[in-house]
């Protein structure tokens, strides 16, 4: 009974940890382009920056509702958790559910970043992942007080 419970408890911790956010980072959330440095530094133009917006906007709704499904199922979980009769199949296949979700969710992030990874030249794109690897190296010593330099 005690060793069932740690487990549970160990694998609701490793579901609980969230993936990388797909539009997280600093109070821009991930939307590089409405970055005033960033945005200068690539030189982008404001067609390109109404493509991005668009870009966003069609698939806000649908990566909002991919999430709401993934913090559903893990409730779902825990209330699974923590019932005694809840056999481990039962609790294992919910599992499933949550890890299908959450890569239905990771492809469809990815999907959206490689649509606006279109809109950017090659040139452009070089230089944003240069100011990524800056900013984690940055973040990685310092992580807070240069979060919004980029």
């Amino acid at each position: 009974m005690r060793l069932r419970m740690v487990c549970a408890l160990a694998l609701a911790a490793v579901l609980a940890t969230p993936g990388a956010p797909a539009l997280g980072g600093g109070t821009h959330h991930g939307k590089f382009w409405r970055r005033d440095k960033v945005r200068h530094q690539l030189r982008l133009t404001d067609d390109a920056i109404d493509r991005l917006e668009d870009i966003l906007a069609r698939n806000r709704q649908r990566l909002e509702d991919m999430e709401a499904d993934v913090k559903k199922k893990r409730a779902a979980l825990d209330a699974l958790l923590t019932d005694d009769r809840t056999d481990e199949a039962t609790i294992l296949a919910q599992v499933d559910q949550i890890e299908h979700a959450r890569a239905k969710l990771g492809k469809a992030r990815v999907t959206m970043l490689l649509e606006m990874r279109r809109v950017l030249t090659p040139e452009q794109q070089r230089q944003l992942a240069q100011l990524r690897q800056k900013h984690k190296r940055k973040a990685g010593g310092d992580a807070g007080s240069e979060r919004e330099e980029d």
